[in-house]
């Protein structure tokens, strides 16, 4: 495994390169590859790892009883996920973490988080307060995620994340496809692209294969209030 693509993720922000990899061999964690469509961990089972996505994608998925699924969110390449979890005690995941692509993985076990050596070693403080700005990041995506879900209609759930994902130049570049973006915003399929049409036809946007342009933003965000 290319030891630079570990580097650069946040987890290891301000960690030498040799320190990572004392680290990685003190708290005995591994690189795993995994196969598009394999789930990684299930709902009820009890975690173990926290999970640092090197390359590809994978989806965190939520099971209901009925047998519809929704996903809460996908995790970028080089993003640590699982980590909800940190200080809890006895938990049990809430969702599935299902491979998208085909992935590389770091798994480092959580045991690893909550002891020092007597020495406090600076990297194994640092990683500590590195996991804490995660945390405080996902906290507010997870935000963001709730202002979308409580929205009334699909049309604001819609504008609500376009608004969030657009950039500088009013473009929205879709990282999931739509199967994918109409799980997260908990409709269906048709009733996603109906609803993308008719924002289209208003005048709002243009949607291409893999782009949306917010074409009238101030109209737009009219439904987001």
């Amino acid at each position: 495994m290319n030891r630079k693509i570990v580097e650069q993720n946040q987890l290891f922000a301000g960690i030498s390169g040799e320190e990572i990899d004392r680290m990685l061999t003190c708290s005995k964690s591994k690189f795993k590859q995994y196969n598009k469509g394999v789930t990684i961990f299930k709902q009820e089972e009890e975690p173990q790892n926290l999970f640092v996505l090197l390359k590809g994608r994978v989806a965190i998925v939520k099971h209901l009883a009925s047998g519809r699924k929704y996903i809460l969110y996908e995790v970028e390449e080089n993003s640590v996920f699982g980590e909800h979890y940190f200080f809890g005690k006895n938990e049990k995941y809430f969702y599935d973490a299902e491979t998208c692509t085909k992935v590389d993985m770091l798994e480092i076990p959580w045991e690893f988080f909550y002891c020092f050596c007597d020495e406090a070693c600076h990297h194994h403080k640092q990683i500590i307060k590195n996991m804490l700005e995660i945390l405080s990041k996902k906290e507010f995506l997870a935000l963001k995620k709730l202002n979308i879900v409580n929205s009334t209609s699909l049309k604001e759930r819609l504008c609500i994340w376009l608004a969030g994902e657009a950039d500088k130049s009013n473009i929205v570049r879709l990282k999931m496809k739509r199967e994918a973006l109409a799980d997260f915003l908990g409709v269906a399929r048709p009733s996603l692209s109906r609803t993308l049409m008719k924002l289209q036809a208003e005048g709002l946007i243009e949607v291409h294969r893999k782009e949306i342009k917010i074409i009238d933003r101030k109209k737009l965000e009219l439904f987001c209030e």
